[in-house]
């Protein structure tokens, strides 16, 4: 559906609206930027939803906009808000995901919430493209949106989609457990449908959604120790930009902790800077893109609910592809697969297993190598003992390169033998993408080509992934 002029306008107006009164909200609460001297704006883009823009050229490096930490929404601003008389039982994700849900605006309107209300008004009014999304109106009984796509994924993004969703459920279990037993008086904006399974189940799929690394929230340093889990916030402004690949984007200015390591750190740190690439000026209408990091398109779409797209339609740059099932299926339908199993577990190589292809190379992780070394040893050998693989762990351990020249063939075999599964599987998918597959889904979901088109991008991946190692392999590349 192509937007007319006056919705186009109409939406704009609305967006405009609500960055103003973000703007303000922000300055009462201590950023010293003013509206005129601020270099970024919010505006619509063609094809991405909303965007950040320049509103003045700038020099690489250049101060974009500083969000002062009470305009921050993480564990710490959030703390005062949900007491409870020992340590908070929450998480970061979860006391945001609270937060979010019980102030949800509801339609067209604003958030009530007297607290971050103009913030939260700024946020996606829903998910009904993301894939969770799917998957949870699935397990709810909800027949709507995108569920019929469910069916399209690759088994590697559907796995990884249902591991998502196990995180969900338990972070959703964490607050309704929370709900239950805290004080009701706290939870004067409380939803009204926290007793309607559907209803309080999917606003906080928005909620969580907007409330975790997935599309929202941002690494800040919190906590002593850098790797914890609970070093997130979201951050006004920021979460205007749209994701780059490769582009040059902006990037935080590090913390005092971050540069020194400090601890204890300060209670909510001095704020969140970010400044413009440091490897080119920004023009004036320019849009300015953050990098989400580097992820194959399977993270991209189960995490963010989007694809990164190649410029050739019959070459791939880069790309990674999940063999789980397939490689354990392969290793499964053997004799010996309970003892091949037993080993891989006990040395940390079960799962993981993946191909990858890049400008300069294509080829099997190496975790996929050592399981397929293993597994064909054993088979050659016919015999489950733990003294017959030592071969095998003398190469884990490098002591030895290969294990024997029979292995290195037979595992290659075994190799060609799941790539060319793998190329039979994403060839049928792809011919079975077809705009009348997706009957059930509801005619309103102007986003459905757009996914469909997604999807298309992961099968297509799988395949000219599969294709490159195949015959990698098939040559005798080395790996």
């Amino acid at each position: 559906m192509v937007p007319t002029t006056a919705s186009i306008s109409i939406a704009q107006l609305s967006l405009n609206y609500r960055w103003s009164k973000l703007l303000v909200w922000l300055r009462t609460h201590g950023m010293k930027t003013g509206v005129d001297d601020l270099l970024v704006e919010c505006k619509e883009t063609p094809t991405a939803g909303n965007g950040l823009f320049a509103r003045k050229s700038c020099l690489p490096s250049s101060l974009l906009f500083a969000v002062p930490p009470q305009g921050l929404m993480n564990i710490r601003t959030l703390r005062s808000l949900y007491p409870t008389s020992g340590p908070t039982p929450l998480t970061a994700v979860q006391m945001i995901s609270l937060h979010l849900y019980l102030n949800r605006p509801r339609g067209s309107e604003d958030s009530p919430d007297p607290h971050y209300g103009p913030y939260i008004s700024t946020l996606p009014r829903e998910f009904d493209s993301h894939p969770l999304t799917w998957l949870v109106r699935s397990k709810t009984g909800m027949e709507s949106g995108g569920i019929p796509l469910l069916d399209h994924l690759p088994p590697s993004v559907l796995a990884s989609l249902v591991k998502l969703h196990d995180r969900f459920r338990q972070d959703w279990a964490a607050v309704r457990a929370y709900l239950q037993t805290a004080n009701s008086c706290v939870f004067s904006t409380s939803d009204a449908h926290l007793d309607d399974v559907h209803g309080s189940t999917s606003n906080y799929v928005w909620a969580w959604l907007n409330g975790t690394f997935n599309t929202r929230c941002i690494y800040y340093r919190l906590k002593s120790s850098k790797e914890d889990p609970n070093n997130l916030t979201l951050c006004p402004i920021l979460d205007f930009a749209n994701h780059t690949a490769k582009g040059s984007h902006m990037t935080p200015v590090p913390s005092e902790a971050d540069i020194w390591n400090t601890a204890p750190v300060k209670p909510i740190g001095k704020g969140f800077k970010f400044v413009s690439p440091a490897d080119t000026a920004v023009q004036e209408g320019e849009e300015i893109f953050l990098t989400y990091g580097s992820h194959p398109n399977r993270t991209l779409f189960v995490e963010y609910g989007f694809v990164n797209k190649s410029s050739d339609e019959a070459e791939i740059t880069d790309g990674e592809v999940d063999m789980q099932d397939l490689v354990e299926s392969l290793i499964l339908d053997q004799k010996s697969s309970v003892f091949v199993k037993s080993v891989l577990e006990d040395e940390g190589y079960w799962g993981d297993w993946t191909l990858y292809h890049s400008a300069e190379s294509a080829g099997p992780s190496w975790r996929l190598t050592t399981a397929l070394r293993l597994h064909c040893l054993v088979v050659s050998n016919n015999a489950i003992h733990d003294n017959t693989i030592q071969p095998w762990r003398d190469v884990v351990g490098g002591k030895r390169g290969t294990i024997s020249d029979e292995n290195e063939i037979a595992w290659r075999q075994s190799l060609i033998t799941v790539c060319a599964a793998l190329i039979t599987r994403a060839q049928a998918s792809l011919r079975g993408l077809k705009d009348d597959d997706f009957e059930g889904c509801s005619g309103s979901d102007d986003w459905l080509p757009w996914m469909r088109e997604n999807i298309r991008i992961l099968w297509r991946e799988e395949l000219l992934v599969a294709e490159a190692v195949k015959q990698c392999t098939l040559r005798g590349d080395d790996f």
